[in-house]
């Protein structure tokens, strides 16, 4: 997992709950409190798990309600001043969502050893896409997350959910 990941979620923390409780996360992951990760950095996946978890049990939150607080913040606050390019080139959720993996494929480009995930898309009627989340790490959860992130961001009702250990269906309004 790159480092970008785990600065957001710091962003985050810092944000709602305060420096010391991100702290406490590192500390119960088994990192220095006072460790820097960069943006470029490789967290191995187990290590970074490991913060996910420990992020759910500093601030008593189940792992779905920490895949939704980084989405909605990844999508809305912390993607858009990164990746803003990507949110000028669409102008609706299904443009953005669509684009996925030319955009991943891009952050392949700029940062060395990225392996984020890919997806399959299927269509299974007019409004209903289901996306296949494909990644070893097993976070099809947060993909739930951030695509309720992207729900927010333009302001479209999306019915999103997991309906199965890797796949998500995805109803436009």
């Amino acid at each position: 997992m790159k480092g970008i990941i785990a600065i957001s979620l710091k962003r985050l923390v810092k944000k709602e709950y305060g420096l010391e409780k991100w702290y406490d996360i590192l500390e119960r992951s088994g990192f220095s409190k006072y460790e820097l990760i960069k943006a470029s950095d490789d967290l191995d996946d187990a290590k970074f798990l490991n913060i996910i978890a420990s992020t759910c049990a500093v601030l008593d939150i189940t792992l779905e309600q920490a895949a939704d607080a980084f989405g909605d913040y990844w999508v809305n606050e912390y993607a858009p001043e990164v990746y803003s390019v990507y949110y000028k080139n669409a102008k609706t959720a299904k443009e953005l969502i669509l684009n996925m993996n030319n955009v991943h494929k891009k952050v392949v480009l700029d940062l060395e050893n990225a392996r984020p995930p890919t997806f399959e898309f299927e269509w299974k009627n007019d409004n209903t896409l289901l996306i296949n989340y494909k990644s070893d790490r097993n976070l099809a959860i947060l993909m739930i997350g951030l695509l309720k992130g992207v729900s927010k961001y333009y302001n479209e009702d999306l019915k999103i959910r997991l309906i199965s250990d890797n796949t998500a269906e995805v109803v436009f309004n």
